[in-house]
Order: C-alpha cells, then sequence, then structure tokens
C-alpha cells in the first residue's frame, strides 16, 4: 500500500469514525427524546428514505467508507434518481425535527459537526466517484445532493 493510498484510507475511516461518534454523541445529548406526530412522521419519512436507498443500492453493494467500491456501477434509480445521498440525507433529516424541539446550545454545536462531517463526506465521496466513473458529473447535474430540486 502506498502512502497516498494509505491517507485516503485514513481519512475515509476518520470520516465515518467521526460520523458515527457524532450520531451516538447526538443521540446522548438529546435523552430524554421527546416526539411529536410532526417529528415522528418526519423521522419515519427519514427512516423510509434510508431504507429505500438501501433495497435500491441493494445490500453488500454499499459502501459506509466514501470509497468507491472495486465493481462499482452508478445507481440511478429510485431515490438516486431524485438526490446522490439519501443515507446521509436520511441521517439529517432523522435529527433536524428533534433538534428544533429538543435541541440545546451543546446539541445544536454536535449536530453542525455531525453535518460538516457528512458534507465533508459526500463531497469527498463525489470527488472519488468523478475519477471512478465517467457519468458521475453528468448524474450530479441533474440531480442534487439531498433536497431534491432544491441542494
Amino acid at each position: 500500500m502506498t502512502n497516498q493510498t494509505y491517507l485516503h484510507k485514513s481519512f475515509s475511516y476518520a470520516l465515518v469514525v467521526a460520523q458515527f461518534g457524532l450520531i451516538a454523541l447526538l443521540l446522548l445529548q438529546l435523552y430524554p427524546w421527546s416526539f411529536s406526530l410532526r417529528v415522528s412522521a418526519v423521522q419515519i419519512v427519514a427512516i423510509i428514505l434510508g431504507l429505500w436507498a438501501v433495497k435500491t443500492m441493494h445490500l453488500g453493494h454499499f459502501n459506509i467508507v466514501p470509497d468507491p467500491m472495486p465493481d462499482i456501477k452508478l445507481v440511478t434509480t429510485g431515490p438516486y434518481a431524485y438526490i446522490r445521498h439519501p443515507m446521509y440525507a436520511s441521517i439529517l433529516f432523522f435529527f433536524a425535527p428533534l433538534m428544533l424541539i429538543n435541541g440545546d446550545a451543546n446539541s445544536w454545536l454536535t449536530f453542525a459537526g455531525l453535518s460538516a462531517t457528512l458534507f465533508l463526506k459526500l463531497s469527498y465521496e463525489e470527488y472519488l466517484l468523478c475519477q471512478r466513473l465517467e457519468d458521475y458529473s453528468r448524474y450530479q447535474a441533474r440531480t442534487k445532493r439531498i433536497i431534491p430540486f432544491i441542494f
């Protein structure tokens, strides 16, 4: 393994560790959780989006690290027809309503850190995908990152 490959892998795993560490910290900071019908509805939609993305990508064909798998194929169906990162979107959509009703200054900082980590991770992933998949830049031009038709 070259030094450059080692640095890429280390960066990828650091992003994953940061992502899951911030999710765990956020869950702890927001406990006990207060729910309302609106919060629960948004969270259910977020969970459905995440599961739809996993089903569309097929188990075993997605990667928790941002590095593309060796046999990668561009998926443009299901939620991927509208947004490029539905799994990241589902995480943000899951926590956003909890933040609005339960968030204090510390949890808002943690949520900002999680958001920044996810955006860094998706940006890095897109950089790598552009290098590996010749159609990826065209796919980027016709889809949004997180929110359909907006961003």
